[in-house]
């Protein structure tokens, strides 16, 4: 699988950079987006910050279920950009699932770094990247590994002599590793995640 891996960036450097600008490109806007908030948005977003935070202490997480949603989300986006990479009508909606992934982190982290200084920085470390140092490299893997074999769909309709199957095998081995991540990714968010929160909730909460 490491060496799959390597051999699709190395062949798909240009993809992988691609990969990467749509997902800063997202971030980047998403950042810019919270100077945009009206006021009664700006307010919303922090009463419901607020009792979140007030709320965490005392909050019981069922952990089995939160295993599974978490899991089931992180892999349903996977599947996603896997059932896209078959065909190549898809490829546009790859680039826009790491658009929306990015808008959404860059949103997030903004909001919390504006509105709560360096404890929105804390809160951000704590509840947002734990998880996304490898569900995000995960996202990014499999939507290269996509539009790579959606690449390959492409040469192959005008060159009939060019083989898809061993192509298609390593793609499905490359899903089965970020499949794999994303469940790890899942576990992350579920158990560790809402116990940094808690900690902190507590400190910010006093």
């Amino acid at each position: 699988m490491i060496k799959i891996l390597f051999n699709l960036i190395y062949a798909n450097w240009l993809l992988c950079l691609l990969a990467v600008f749509f997902l800063s490109l997202g971030s980047i806007l998403g950042i810019l987006a919270v100077d945009y908030l009206k006021p009664e948005q700006v307010a919303e977003l922090n009463a419901y910050l607020e009792t979140f935070l007030n709320q965490a202490t005392t909050l019981e997480i069922d952990t089995h279920q939160a295993v599974k949603s978490s899991i089931i989300n992180n892999l349903t986006v996977i599947l996603i950009i896997y059932l896209l990479g078959l065909t190549v009508i898809g490829m546009p909606l790859v680039w826009a699932l790491l658009f929306i992934r990015g808008f959404a982190l860059g949103f997030t982290v903004s909001f919390l770094t504006q509105q709560k200084s360096w404890q929105g920085i804390l809160l951000a470390v704590i509840a947002i990247f734990p998880q996304n140092i490898v569900y995000i490299p995960a996202v990014l893997i499999g939507a290269v590994a996509s539009l790579a074999f959606s690449i390959l769909l492409i040469k192959r309709y005008f060159n009939s002599h060019l083989a898809v199957w061993p192509g298609f095998a390593g793609y499905n081995i490359l899903m089965l590793l970020v499949a794999i991540m994303a469940v790890l990714a899942g576990l992350v968010e579920a158990y560790l995640t809402p116990w940094l929160i808690n900690n902190v909730a507590m400190m910010l909460t006093g």
